[in-house]
């Protein structure tokens, strides 16, 4: 009778185990292919456009060689060695309108927009030759502040702004380096947003940093100009829970596939069901799509190992049956222990 009381737990534990495991097996098991939806490309890398974008840029380095072109709100420093010896104003500080203009004492607007600090010197002089002013003027000019061509630098860097270049052109290399650098948390990818110009549409240039900054790949080192924005986002963050040994928040600053994360979360544990695993991805417009994902077909090589999203989520299911085996095996270890007592009063 005793023993037959003991049974009546044990029986009623496995009835619901023979019931949940035929639930389990009349599932239809979801294989998410996400093909087509983006997953079978990588979240980040330099891809062949880029660097053919990047090659194009190219072009621009023999302005870097040039004299540089001054540009509206550029200043300039005018000097006029004729005034200096009549105690007139030495030095004149002038600023560039938006029109591209300078004005000077006794000769007016003088368009300047384009031009070398030599190629204006030679127009101040002519200028005042045929102004009579001076017959022979000597005249120096210089650039003092540079404004006109600025290169923006946003995100995960050390010293976000816009800055203002002294050369007609620069290089990503050279912008990284005034803006101190990414930040720790920084991504493992740099976008060079580029405006429309003439005979150019706008374009975005994806670099991959970890190349470019740790193999010194001069393919990825595109050459930069006025107007360009180069933009560095945090590393992307994704969220793992459920039924694995580390849950958290991961990051990872190039593509990461799902079977790399689930490793990042010290794997699945004991009670995991590889059948059933969600990811859940945002979309464009806010919402949400929710994806069942069979990761024993990922490891088979049956389903793809997909390619991870900034803010995707991952949950990994306990298995039911496994989780009620562990729950009877430690109920009836909890039984057997008793009953040694018991036997040993």
């Amino acid at each position: 009778m005793t023993r037959s009381f003991r049974l009546l737990p044990v029986l009623a534990l496995l009835s619901a185990t023979a019931y949940l495991s035929g639930c389990a097996t009349s599932r239809t098991a979801l294989s998410a292919n996400l093909l087509g939806e983006g997953g079978d490309e990588p979240a980040f890398f330099s891809d062949e456009t880029s660097l053919s974008q990047v090659l194009a840029t190219k072009e621009l380095l023999a302005l870097q060689h040039e004299e540089y072109k001054v540009g509206p709100d550029d200043v300039v420093d005018v000097s006029i060695f004729e005034w200096e010896a009549n105690d007139q104003t030495k030095t004149l500080q002038l600023r560039v309108s938006e029109t591209g203009v300078i004005s000077l004492p006794s000769v007016g607007a003088i368009e300047v927009a384009g031009k070398s600090v030599q190629e204006i010197q030679k127009l101040i002089e002519a200028a005042f030759v045929e102004g009579g002013v001076l017959q022979s003027p000597r005249v120096g000019v210089w650039v003092s502040e540079f404004r006109s061509r600025q290169i923006s630098v946003i995100g995960a860097v050390n010293q976000p702004g816009s800055y203002a270049i002294h050369q007609n052109v620069s290089t990503l290399l050279d912008m990284l380096s005034l803006a101190g650098g990414p930040l720790e948390n920084a991504g493992g990818v740099a976008y060079v947003i580029r405006a429309a110009g003439e005979g150019r549409a706008s374009e975005r240039i994806k670099i991959d940093l970890d190349e470019l900054l740790e193999k010194g790949a001069a393919s990825l080192n595109p050459v930069l100009g006025e107007g360009d924005v180069v933009y560095i986002p945090k590393a992307p963050l994704i969220y793992i829970y459920g039924a694995v040994k580390q849950a958290g928040a991961f990051t990872f600053r190039k593509q990461l596939r799902l079977l790399e994360a689930l490793a990042l979360a010290g794997g699945m544990n004991g009670f995991a069901d590889k059948t059933d695993v969600t990811l859940i991805r945002r979309t464009e417009d806010g919402g949400e799509r929710v994806y069942a994902v069979n990761v024993g077909r990922i490891e088979s090589g049956k389903d793809p190992n997909l390619f991870l999203r900034d803010n995707d989520v991952i949950r990994v299911k306990q298995s039911a049956p496994k989780r009620i085996g562990y729950e009877i095996y430690t109920f009836l270890r909890g039984i057997f222990t008793f009953t040694y007592r018991l036997d040993n009063n």
